[in-house]
């Protein structure tokens, strides 16, 4: 029997949510939130508006799942080499790469103005990084049973390790080097050969 394939002209249900959030995120770099429209996505990733409108039920959850998806192909998920400081290091040179690399910096920079006005977007932006958060927790986790975690407070050592890249991102305007990823994972996770921390 054949492999059955897709009509011709039409792009398969995958092809088609990634052409629809590069679309996504193309326009949010062009023109903001308020640049984007399903009308417009629809247009740009070449697809019918029920075609977007079968995965996102609106645009809000559209802007969310395009900011996820790139978070989410810089870090599909937390490395686990037995060394939390060298994962540390991939996750947030991962990271930079993706703020510094692509339009995704500028996407983020917009959005965050866009916050305040809107709360709906707010909310599931708020969910997304939530959910990127959790690939450092985990790393962090391996490294607080080493007993090579610096700061006690989880959630302090996640913003210690987030906090300067996105003030530099967002409003100082400062280079973010490649080299930054090293320096902040030192802060917070001692190199293997320092053994376990005092507690």
């Amino acid at each position: 029997m054949s492999e059955r394939t897709s009509a011709p002209g039409r792009p398969r249900s995958s092809e088609a949510s990634g052409r629809i959030l590069r679309a996504t995120v193309e326009l949010l770099a062009e023109g903001g939130a308020a640049g984007v429209s399903v009308d417009a996505v629809a247009a740009r990733a070449g697809v019918s508006r029920p075609t977007v409108y079968r995965r996102w039920k609106d645009r809000t959850e559209l802007i969310a799942a395009a900011v996820r998806d790139a978070f989410a192909q810089a870090n599909p998920e937390a490395p686990d080499t037995a060394d939390p400081l060298a994962d540390l290091v991939t996750v947030l040179s991962n990271t930079i790469r993706l703020l510094t690399g692509t339009s995704l910096g500028r996407v983020i920079a917009g959005l965050v103005s866009e916050l305040p006005r809107s709360p709906e977007l707010a909310a599931a932006l708020h969910e997304v990084e939530r959910e990127r958060r959790e690939i450092l927790r985990q790393v962090l986790q391996r490294a607080a049973e080493q007993g090579r975690l610096r700061l006690t407070d989880m959630d302090l050592a996640i913003e210690v390790l987030l906090g300067p890249v996105y003030l530099r991102l967002l409003v100082t305007g400062d280079p973010v080097p490649s080299d930054l990823a090293a320096e902040l994972a030192a802060l917070a996770v001692a190199p293997a050969d320092s053994g376990p921390l005092p507690g």
